[in-house]
């Protein structure tokens, strides 16, 4: 009896040890996703809206960006559009632009697919898909010009240290794996993962992320898991799993393949190509299954863009009160899908056309109201902020 009670005074503790620790590097953390009970109050996870509309000049004229991120130890906005380059502060002043950085000289550029801020150079790189990396500072002098000879073309980088980088191959013909150079050497390390249902379907987002101490991957496509990577081993793991319950798609009822496959004759390339369009075009084009377009999060919050045929959706976690909000269909708002997280902050970019229809005035301050009414509508685009309740 003693033995007994001894045991299971063991087993309790050993429980509670480990639901104190599930968001160490070992343990999967599940993430529920309710994507059936839609949150009717929007004051139960929305503290205020802010904006910052970037500055439009003669000089500073861009379309849609096709890429932006915010670096928060910097406090610049990075904008890419048609491939030049914007920076901007964190209250939207024009630091630079790459517009006279275009072409074939010394310290110009002709393709850009990536980029990313470089601290170790204090400074942004942009990846040519060739292995080229150029590294400029916000206003845009060349601070390092660096290469490597790469398997295929690459998609996406991100610095580890002055000269090593984790990178992601943007060809079908390489498994589903990312990979390690030393710039230094040229070596080149691999390592796999193991949970793409259908590649590609996704919005255009950064593939790797920094947050706090950790470095971690979220791939472009129908994904539920979210990755670690630990750069001493080479290795990458799913550390966080989007449980989306009965609305997660099962690759067994899909056609095709999920994603590319190392093979070594032309007839497998394009059995391979074949298969995984197929899959990508059903997907698409489906107006019944749930698809995570957007991953976003950080130690106290997850966000999720969802689309279900023609409707947009989005899924807040807060993962310090264990509590999931759904935006289904504008309700209890209509939200601009977005692109980054600042803390408790979500970050959208979107064009003054499109800004009255995206935010709440009962969330701005008059102050906010006027700067909106004062755009223009051929004016750069602006940055939505929705603060979340904490």
């Amino acid at each position: 009896m003693r033995k007994s009670l001894l045991l299971v005074i063991m087993l309790l503790s050993f429980i509670a040890c480990k639901d104190t620790t599930k968001d160490s590097i070992n343990d999967l953390i599940r993430i529920p996703v309710n994507v059936d009970d839609v949150t009717e109050d929007i004051n139960s996870f929305l503290e205020k809206i802010e904006i910052v509309p970037l500055e439009t000049n003669d000089s500073i004229l861009f379309d849609i960006p096709s890429s932006i991120f915010y670096d928060k130890k910097s406090d610049i906005y990075v904008v890419m559009s048609d491939m030049d380059v914007f920076t901007f502060t964190g209250d939207g002043k024009s630091i630079g632009n790459s517009v006279k950085k275009r072409g074939q000289g010394p310290d110009e550029y002709t393709m850009v697919v990536d980029m990313k801020f470089n601290h170790f150079l204090h400074g942004i790189d942009l990846l040519n898909p060739y292995g080229i990396i150029y590294t400029y500072s916000p206003t845009f002098e060349l601070l390092a010009r660096r290469t490597f000879n790469p398997e295929f073309p690459l998609s996406y980088i991100m610095p580890l240290d002055s000269s090593h980088y984790v990178f992601k191959y943007a060809s079908l013909w390489v498994d589903q794996e990312i990979g390690f150079v030393n710039l230094e050497t040229g070596n080149i390390n691999l390592a796999n993962y193991d949970g793409m249902i259908s590649g590609g379907n996704g919005l255009e987002h950064p593939h790797f992320h920094k947050i706090d101490n950790g470095l971690y991957f979220i791939p472009q496509g129908i994904d539920y898991y979210i990755y670690q990577i630990d750069t001493l081993k080479k290795k990458v793991s799913p550390v966080m799993y989007l449980d989306f319950g009965k609305a997660e798609i099962k690759e067994s009822e899909l056609p095709g393949r999920a994603s590319g496959k190392r093979v070594d004759n032309d007839k497998a390339r394009m059995d391979v190509a074949k298969a995984y369009s197929e899959r990508h075009n059903f997907l698409r084009k489906s107006e019944q299954h749930v698809i995570p377009m957007q991953k976003l999060f950080n130690k106290d919050y997850v966000y999720i863009f969802i689309k279900k045929g023609k409707e947009m959706w989005h899924y807040i976690y807060n993962r310090l009160k264990g509590e999931g909000y759904l935006i289904k269909n504008e309700v209890p708002m209509r939200m601009y899908p977005c692109f980054g997280m600042d803390n408790n902050v979500l970050l959208a970019c979107c064009l003054p056309t499109e800004l009255p229809s995206v935010i709440d005035r009962r969330f701005m301050t008059q102050q906010q109201i006027e700067i909106m009414e004062s755009l223009k509508d051929d004016d750069n685009s602006v940055i939505v902020k929705y603060y979340l309740k904490q």
